[in-house]
C-alpha cells in the first residue's frame, strides 16, 4: 500500500482510553466481536487497519460522530489469543489519516479515510531544547527509558521523534488527541514540550511529598524510641516516674461526671490514645476527642432564679410596650416554677423533670426586639445565654456534627454552644429559624426536631460525639421574621408569639429609655449633658426612618452622636458645642429628611385608591392607580405582581364586568378600551391575598369617573359573588395606615375580633369601618355612589346595603 494514495478504505477498529502515534508500538486488548472480526479480516487483507480513538470509552458500539476524525493508519505485528475470545494486538502506528466514511453496518467495520503526508522539518525549529527535556523524562521515568534510548531520537526525524515521546509521556485522551491533529512540526512540538514540563513538575511534587513523609516517619520512630529508652532508664535508677499524660487524663475523666455511656466512651479512646504514637495524626484525632468530652457540662448547673416579681421588672426595665408578649413570658415562666415547686417527678440522675410545654417561638419584623427579649429572659432567669444563628444553614452537620472519619471533623454547633455556656441548662435561642434552607448536605430543619423534642432530647446524639448528651434542661427559644416559611414539622414543635411593629409613641419611649442612653456609652458622650427634645425624636421617628422595629432610629441616632463627638474635638469655626439637640438642629446634622409626611388630600384622582400591604419588615400603604385607554378590552397589570394579586385583578375585572349595570357601565363598556392598573415602585416584588377590594374599587373608580376618599385605606380580599374576605396581618396594616397619616380604614368584618390586638391611641384617632360586602366598600370608599342605569323594562336597582357594620373603634 503506498503512502502516495490520497484515499484509503480499510478495515477499522475503534479504541479506547489510548491514542496510537505514528512510529509508536503499542498492545491492546480486543473482545467485542465485530472488533474480532475486523482483527481477522485485516490480517487476511495484508495486516493494515485503521485504528481510530472514541470520544466517550463508556460508549460500546461506537458511530462515526463518536469518534474523533484524526486517526492512524496501523501495521498489526503480533496477535496472541487470550481466554474468552479475547485478544492481545501488538500494533506500529505508520501514518495519520482523516476518517472520511465509517461504516459499521455489516459484520466487520470499514472506513474510507485521507492519508495524512507528514511535513517536513523546519529549519527554524532548535533540537537542544527538545533533546534535554526528552533526556529529563527518560531519567525520571524508568519504564520509559527501558523502551526509548536518547540515541534512537536523535537518529529519528524530528516529527516522529515528537510522536513518539508523544505516545510514552503521561498524559489524558484529550491531550493526546490534540497532539495527533497537529500537522505541523512547530505547533506539534510546542504541545508536546508542554506535556513534558507538566511532567516535571508533577515529579518535582511527588519527590517532595515523599521526603517530608519519610522525614516525619522518621521523626516519630526516634521520639519513640528515645522514650522507651528514657521510661528504661528511670526503672534502672529506681525513680518513680511522674504521672503521665494519660494518667492525668483517666482522672479527669473519673472526675467530670460523665454519664456511663460517655464514661465508657472517653475510656476506651484513651485505651486507643495509648497504644498510638503521640505525634500521629491518628493521635491528634483522639486527644481532640477527649478534650471536647472533658469540656461539656454534664454536671454543672445555672443556680436558676425563678422569681416572677424580678423577671418583670427585668422586662419592663429592658423593653417598652410589648405588653401581651411579656405576659405570655411569665406565663411560661410561671408554669416553670410551679414545676419546680411540685416536681412531676425526678429523672434517673436526680434532676427534676423539666418544663415539657411548647418552645416560644418569637415572629416579627427586624428590629422589634425578638433578641433582646431573649436576652433579658436570660437575665431574669439568671441562666448564662447563647446564641445559634440559624440564617443560611444549609449542611445537617451544622446541627447533629461531624463524623469522626478525618482529621478536621468538628462536633454541632449546638454541642459548641454547650461546652461555651459551661452549664447544663442555659438560655439557648434559635435565631431566624426561618431562613434555613436544605440541599443535598441534608436538612438541618429536620435536625432541629430531636433538640426541640423533650421526649427525646435528654439523649441527644451528635455524630462527633457519638454518645447522649441530655438537653432537656436548656431552655430553648426561637425567633424568626415570617412565620410561613418555618418549615411545618418543626413550626408543630413551636408556640408561635407575634411581635407586630411599634407605635409613634412606644418608639419614642424605646429611644428616650433605651437607645439614647446605650448610644451615649457607645460613644463616649454620657458625661457631657446630650440631651434629645421630645419633637427632635418625633422628628426622627417620623422623617428619618420608615419600619416596624426601631434598628434604623438607632443608625440614626448614632449618625447625631457621632457628628456631636466630633465636634467636641474639633470645633467648628465660631460654633460652641451645643448638646441640646432640637427638631431644627436634626436636618443639619442628618441632611434632607428621607421621608416625608404623607398626609392625605382632600381629594384624588378617578382611579387612584390606597390599599394596605404586609411584608417582612411591617405594614405598608400601596397605592393603585388605574387608567382607561383606548383598546379591546386588554387588562394590563405592572408593578412587578406576583401570581395571587395577578389574579385577584381579573378577578376585580370579573366582578365590575358582572356588576355593570349598577355601577352604571354599558355591558359593552369594555369593547372600545384597555384597563392598565399600576402599583408603583415597580421593581420590588409584590403579591398576597388582600387586595381583592382595593383593585375592584381602582377599576370602579377611573370607569365611573367618580373619585375615591384620598384619606381612606382598605385591605381585603374579593370573592366573584363581592364577599370581602378575612386577611392576615391586620395589627401591621393599621399601624401602617396610622403612620401614613390615613384616617378612614376598611377592613374584613371578619376581622372584627382582631382589633383588640391593636394599640387603643392607634383605634382612637382611625375611624375602621367593617365591611362584609363589596357593595358596602363602594359606598365608603368613593366621594359618591355609582348611579346604575336603567333600561326600558328593568326596574331600578335596590337601596344600597346599609352601613350597620360600620365600627369606628373608639
Amino acid at each position: 500500500m503506498s503512502k502516495a494514495s490520497k484515499t484509503i478504505t480499510l478495515p477499522a477498529i475503534p479504541i479506547r482510553d489510548m491514542v496510537l502515534f505514528p512510529g509508536a508500538r503499542v498492545p491492546f486488548v480486543v473482545g467485542r466481536q465485530a472488533s474480532v472480526r475486523t482483527l481477522e479480516l485485516a490480517i487476511k487483507a495484508g495486516d493494515h487497519l485503521l485504528m481510530l480513538t472514541q470520544k466517550d470509552a463508556k460508549v460500546e458500539s461506537p458511530r462515526q460522530e463518536d469518534l474523533f476524525p484524526t486517526g492512524t493508519l496501523a501495521l498489526v505485528e503480533s496477535v496472541i489469543a487470550l481466554p474468552k475470545d479475547y485478544y492481545k494486538v501488538g500494533v506500529k502506528g505508520i501514518a495519520r489519516v482523516n476518517l472520511r466514511q465509517y461504516d459499521d453496518s455489516g459484520e466487520v467495520i470499514q472506513a474510507e479515510a485521507y492519508l495524512l503526508p507528514e511535513p517536513a522539518h523546519p529549519a527554524s525549529e532548535p533540537l537542544q531544547p527538545f533533546h534535554a527535556a526528552v533526556e529529563a523524562f527518560l531519567g525520571r521515568n524508568p519504564d520509559a527509558s527501558r523502551l526509548l534510548s536518547m540515541d534512537q531520537i536523535r537518529e529519528l526525524p524530528l516529527g516522529k521523534a515528537i510522536d513518539t515521546v508523544a505516545g510514552l509521556v503521561p498524559a489524558d485522551v484529550k491531550q493526546k488527541q490534540q497532539i495527533l491533529e497537529l500537522l505541523e512540526i512547530g505547533p506539534r512540538l510546542e504541545a508536546v514540550m508542554q506535556l513534558l514540563e507538566l511532567d516535571a513538575a508533577r515529579s518535582e511534587v511527588d519527590r517532595a511529598v515523599d521526603e517530608k513523609t519519610r522525614a516525619r516517619l522518621d521523626q516519630d520512630h526516634k521520639q519513640y524510641v528515645l522514650n522507651e529508652k528514657m521510661r528504661v532508664i528511670q526503672q534502672e535508677l529506681g525513680k518513680k516516674e511522674e504521672k503521665d499524660e494519660s494518667g492525668r487524663l483517666r482522672d479527669q475523666i473519673e472526675a467530670a461526671g460523665m454519664s456511663p455511656e460517655a464514661r465508657a466512651k472517653a475510656l476506651e479512646e484513651l485505651d486507643r490514645l495509648e497504644a498510638m504514637p503521640p505525634q500521629s495524626a491518628e493521635a491528634t484525632v483522639s486527644r481532640t476527642y477527649l478534650d471536647w468530652l472533658l469540656a461539656l457540662p454534664w454536671q454543672a448547673r445555672a443556680d436558676e432564679r425563678l422569681d416572677l416579681e424580678e423577671a418583670e421588672r427585668v422586662l419592663d426595665e429592658d423593653h417598652a410596650g410589648l405588653e401581651k408578649v411579656k405576659a405570655r413570658i411569665l406565663e411560661h415562666l410561671a408554669v416553670m416554677a410551679r414545676l419546680r415547686q411540685h416536681p412531676a417527678g425526678d429523672g434517673e440522675d436526680g434532676n427534676r423533670t423539666p418544663l415539657r410545654g411548647p418552645i416560644l417561638c418569637l415572629v416579627g419584623p427586624p428590629g422589634v426586639g425578638k433578641t433582646s427579649l431573649a436576652r433579658s429572659i436570660a437575665r431574669a432567669l439568671n441562666r448564662p445565654f447563647v446564641r445559634l444563628s440559624l440564617g443560611g444553614v444549609r449542611d445537617e452537620a451544622e446541627i447533629r456534627g461531624h463524623r469522626r472519619t478525618y482529621i478536621g471533623s468538628m462536633p454541632g454547633r449546638i454541642i459548641a454552644l454547650m461546652k461555651k455556656a459551661k452549664v447544663r441548662n442555659p438560655l439557648m435561642l434559635l435565631d431566624e429559624i426561618d431562613k434555613m434552607a436544605s440541599d443535598f448536605r441534608g436538612d438541618p430543619s429536620s435536625a432541629l426536631l430531636e433538640v426541640l423534642d423533650p421526649e427525646q432530647n435528654a439523649g441527644f446524639q451528635d455524630h462527633y460525639l457519638d454518645v447522649g448528651f441530655d438537653l432537656s434542661q436548656v431552655l430553648f427559644l426561637a425567633t424568626a421574621n415570617v412565620r410561613h416559611q418555618i418549615p411545618e414539622p418543626l413550626e408543630d414543635r413551636l408556640e408561635v408569639i407575634e411581635l407586630s411593629g411599634y407605635t409613634l409613641k412606644e418608639k419614642l419611649a424605646i429611644a428616650e429609655k433605651h437607645l439614647i442612653p446605650r448610644a451615649l456609652e457607645g460613644h463616649g458622650m454620657k458625661g457631657l449633658d446630650v440631651h434629645f427634645e421630645p419633637a427632635a425624636l418625633e422628628k426622627l421617628v417620623q422623617a428619618y426612618t420608615r419600619e416596624a422595629g426601631v434598628r434604623q432610629l438607632e443608625r440614626e441616632t448614632a449618625n447625631i452622636l457621632r457628628k456631636l463627638a466630633r465636634h467636641t474635638l474639633q470645633p467648628a469655626r465660631g460654633e460652641a458645642f451645643d448638646p441640646l439637640i432640637t427638631a431644627d438642629r436634626v436636618p443639619k446634622l442628618l441632611g434632607p429628611e428621607k421621608f416625608l409626611e404623607t398626609r392625605a388630600e382632600d381629594t384624588a384622582p378617578p382611579g387612584l385608591v390606597n390599599g394596605l400591604a404586609w411584608t417582612p419588615t411591617g405594614g405598608d400603604l400601596l397605592t393603585i392607580e388605574a387608567a382607561v385607554l383606548p383598546g379591546k378590552g386588554v387588562l394590563k397589570l405592572t408593578g412587578k405582581l406576583g401570581e395571587v394579586m395577578q389574579e385577584s385583578a381579573n378577578l376585580a375585572l370579573s366582578y365590575v364586568r358582572a356588576r355593570a349595570e349598577r355601577l352604571g357601565l354599558k355591558p359593552d363598556f369594555l369593547d372600545k378600551v384597555d384597563l392598565h392598573v399600576h402599583v408603583p415602585e415597580g421593581a420590588i416584588p409584590k403579591d398576597g391575598p388582600s387586595a381583592g377590594i382595593t383593585l375592584a374599587t381602582a377599576l370602579i373608580s377611573v370607569l365611573t369617573g367618580i373619585p375615591a376618599r384620598a384619606d381612606l385605606a382598605m385591605t381585603g380580599e374579593l370573592t366573584l359573588r363581592g364577599r370581602v374576605l378575612p386577611i392576615g396581618g391586620l395589627k401591621e396594616k393599621l399601624l401602617a395606615a396610622h403612620r401614613q397619616g390615613r384616617k378612614a380604614v376598611l377592613i374584613p368584618a371578619e376581622n372584627a375580633r382582631h382589633l383588640e390586638e391593636v394599640p387603643a391611641e392607634v383605634r382612637e384617632q382611625l375611624s375602621i369601618h367593617l365591611v362584609g360586602h363589596m357593595d358596602e366598600v363602594i359606598q365608603l370608599a368613593l366621594t359618591r355612589m355609582p348611579e346604575p342605569l336603567q333600561p326600558e323594562g328593568i326596574p331600578a336597582p335596590t337601596q344600597a346595603p346599609s352601613r350597620e357594620n360600620e365600627a369606628t373603634a373608639q
